[in-house]
């Protein structure tokens, strides 16, 4: 039996907090994750029938995952991560001042202690930021709906764009959830009804310590080429069709398959969250 259909009821309703202008793909499977070791335990019991697709082997890949570990060449994160920023700094958007002027205080928010003032008893010990941010929280769904004419390396530059734009959204005390969407029409084939699928997983909380090579280890090309796959594989076994269904583009979310623009992104999240 497929282990998807033994350990999820696909049938489940899809939950009423996703984004209304989702409503228009109806889904017939649903397939929803706690979390990313939810994930990564089910695909673990999965193989893909194309195994060394990415220039990887599904266990490599798999093991990649698990430890969290990027192959994205520091070098090009870098490159990318300036990239954006400069882009950011050219339309005033971010500021180049990186570090902050400190003061003491007895509250506040603690950066650390002064030793020397907490052994003498000075109840202005603790160092604070002299600016004191209000948290802003802000919550994307990142598509992975994408057709096969997008090649690994756009999905990586994209992806290392918009990860290194979060960077700086959270720099700016804008906070952001991540989640990952995955809408798939016409996923069988040789039924009256084909079947369309749907699966989220939520990646990384507000306050989750993220950067570009973390992120970049989970949301990359074989996200969708390798555990999805493999998922559709366990799920619809000789049903499956053969060009594993159509990719749908699903508004609100930030599909990695499409040429990101950061200027636009990062006004949206600031425009939307009133900061």
């Amino acid at each position: 039996m497929s282990f998807i259909k033994k350990h999820f009821n696909t049938s489940i309703p899809r939950s009423t907090i996703l984004p209304a202008e989702w409503n228009s793909f109806v889904s017939n499977d649903n397939v929803m994750f706690n979390n990313l070791d939810h994930f990564i335990f089910t695909v673990s019991k999965l193989k893909q029938k194309e195994n060394e697709k990415c220039g990887m082997s599904y266990e490599n890949a798999l093991n990649k995952l698990k430890r969290r570990e990027s192959d994205f060449p520091e070098t090009q994160q870098e490159s990318i991560r300036n990239l954006v920023r400069s882009n950011l700094l050219k339309r005033g958007l971010i500021s180049e001042e990186v570090y902050e002027n400190y003061k003491y205080s007895a509250d506040g928010t603690n950066i650390g202690v002064d030793i020397g003032k907490f052994a003498s008893g000075d109840s202005e010990c603790v160092i604070t930021p002299t600016k004191q941010y209000i948290d802003f929280f802000y919550e994307i769904y990142i598509s992975i709906s994408y057709p096969w004419t997008v090649t690994d390396e756009d999905v990586r530059t994209n992806v290392a764009k918009l990860l290194a734009t979060i960077e700086e959204l959270e720099r700016q005390h804008i906070f952001i959830k991540i989640n990952v969407v995955f809408a798939d029409e016409n996923a069988t084939y040789g039924e009256d009804n084909p079947r369309n699928f749907l699966s989220i997983i939520p990646l990384f909380s507000h306050k989750d310590k993220k950067s570009v090579s973390d992120m970049s280890a989970v949301v990359n090309e074989r996200l969708l080429r390798k555990f999805y796959f493999a998922v559709l594989e366990d799920l619809y076994g000789e049903k499956l069709s053969s060009g594993y269904g159509y990719p749908v583009s699903l508004e609100k979310a930030m599909n990695i398959g499409h040429e990101f623009n950061e200027i636009d992104f990062f006004e949206e999240v600031v425009n939307a969250v009133g900061a």
